[in-house]
């Protein structure tokens, strides 16, 4: 296992998780209508951790889309209290994207050294 796949992992689940508690105690339904669009989000960020291995930028694109997403979704519900719930879970899926995309640069720099010079 690596880190970009146990960050988005972890970001995603953590996403899931708040989003399952936010539309179990949500009062309103903006509030709840924002807590399924951030389990969509996360579930997002789950796939992209899920293919993180194979397909290391287009994953990472996936991590990023989904926390900028999420950070998005929250003032649809109309309170900023939320955004403190779902941090941790934006803070780990940004990680995870900026790692996917250090593996990416490095991945392409090392098949440029390994082409021959005629």
């Amino acid at each position: 296992m690596n880190k970009r796949f146990l960050l988005g992992l972890a970001g995603g689940l953590a996403g899931i998780i708040t989003a399952g508690y936010v539309i179990a105690n949500s009062v309103s339904n903006d509030v709840t209508l924002a807590g399924i669009q951030t389990a969509l989000f996360s579930s997002l960020g789950l796939m992209g951790a899920a293919i993180a291995n194979k397909e290391t930028r287009f994953a990472g694109y996936m991590l990023i889309s989904s926390a900028v997403f999420i950070t998005l979704c929250i003032p649809i519900a109309g309170s900023f209290a939320l955004l403190a719930l779902y941090m941790p879970t934006v803070i780990l899926l940004g990680i995870a994207a900026v790692v996917c995309f250090m593996d990416a640069s490095a991945a392409e720099t090392e098949e440029e050294d390994d082409i021959p010079a005629e």
